[in-house]
């Protein structure tokens, strides 16, 4: 290979670590150069790459045995897993990795350099929170924010993808629709239940998003718990959730002169009241109270039955009682 006054390597948009020293250890050895700054131009590296390059070999050994294709480390790689190593320190990359050290696991570096920021920890913890089996999840239809972050999750603990662009490109879903559920749900999950999950939809859940930009995290908590505690049993929708957060939810004076009669047939009831239209709102409320009430007071066919039979058994007309007064 003959060296040029444009360097070697310049050419090459990704330079490996391994190659990056190999050169400047055999240009040391046939005194080429005797110094990293002379190195630099015949080499077509910066300073700070050669550097990175001669620092691979200081990385613990378990960790490039994770590598799929040790090769393909560059500079930049060395530096992220240095940066983390410093951050958090190696006990805590050591569990990040642990595991997988100890099967002999193979990743793509963007995999690896996941697992070490501790992204692929994050992922698993999310899933299990989740308590969603992995059939499920790739089952699951990609349309609400809880099945495309579980999703985004589950690939990021497989190795498909580390980051939402590359989920973006493999699901074919916009990069800004899976960053959206994530935190999404990751800000569900901070919060008591408020309404059902199947409610939180993209529209609902991006002015939740909204709430938590403008007031900050501990107000929106604050407000969520006085809501909770509120509504707690009434089977509130997320409608009826965030006109309560934004204080839309103001009740006209007279409103509680409500009347309900009979309508046409046997099948209709008419509510009345001065405010129907602000009533109207709170329908699902309202027939979930109803439901409630019917429960109560009626007995399914099979429950019938059921009593008819245990009445009429023997056992149960000629069954002595179990204590008797003295």
């Amino acid at each position: 290979m003959t060296m040029t006054h444009n360097g070697l390597l310049r050419s090459f948009k990704k330079r490996s670590c391994y190659t990056i020293e190999f050169l400047y250890e055999n240009g040391l050895a046939e005194g080429k150069w005797t110094t990293q700054a002379d190195a630099l131009n015949a080499l077509g590296v910066s300073q700070a790459e050669l550097s990175l390059a001669l620092k691979l070999a200081e990385l613990p050994d378990g960790l490039i045995e994770l590598f799929e294709k040790p090769a393909e480390i560059t500079p930049y790689s060395v530096r992220v897993m240095r940066e983390v190593i410093a951050r958090d320190g190696l006990e805590i990359v050591g569990q990040r990795i642990g595991e997988h050290v100890a099967a002999g696991n193979k990743f793509p570096t963007r995999a690896v350099l996941a697992m070490v920021k501790g992204q692929v920890f994050a992922s698993k913890q999310s899933l299990r929170w989740s308590r969603e089996s992995e059939n499920r999840i790739l089952k699951s239809t990609l349309d609400l924010p809880r099945n495309i972050s579980h999703r985004y999750h589950l690939g990021v603990a497989k190795g498909e993808w580390t980051s939402y662009s590359g989920c973006s490109r493999a699901l074919n879903i916009s990069r800004k629709n899976i960053r959206d559920a994530v935190y999404i749900k990751a800000l569900w999950h901070s919060l008591p239940v408020l309404f059902a999950e199947t409610e939180l939809t993209f529209a609902v859940g991006r002015k939740l998003l909204a709430l938590d930009k403008d007031w900050g995290r501990q107000v929106l908590l604050q407000r969520a718990q006085s809501i909770y505690l509120k509504m707690k049993g009434m089977g509130a929708t997320a409608e009826t959730v965030l006109r309560e957060f934004n204080n839309e939810n103001v009740r006209p004076s007279d409103l509680s002169r409500v009347r309900i009669r009979r309508g046409r047939g046997t099948k209709r009831l008419i509510i009345e009241c001065n405010h129907a239209d602000f009533l109207f709102q709170y329908r699902r409320e309202l027939e979930f109270a109803i439901r409630s009430a019917l429960k109560k007071i009626t007995v399914t066919s099979e429950g019938i039955e059921i009593n008819r039979l245990l009445s009429n058994h023997l056992c149960f007309k000629t069954a002595a009682p179990r204590f008797s007064a003295t």
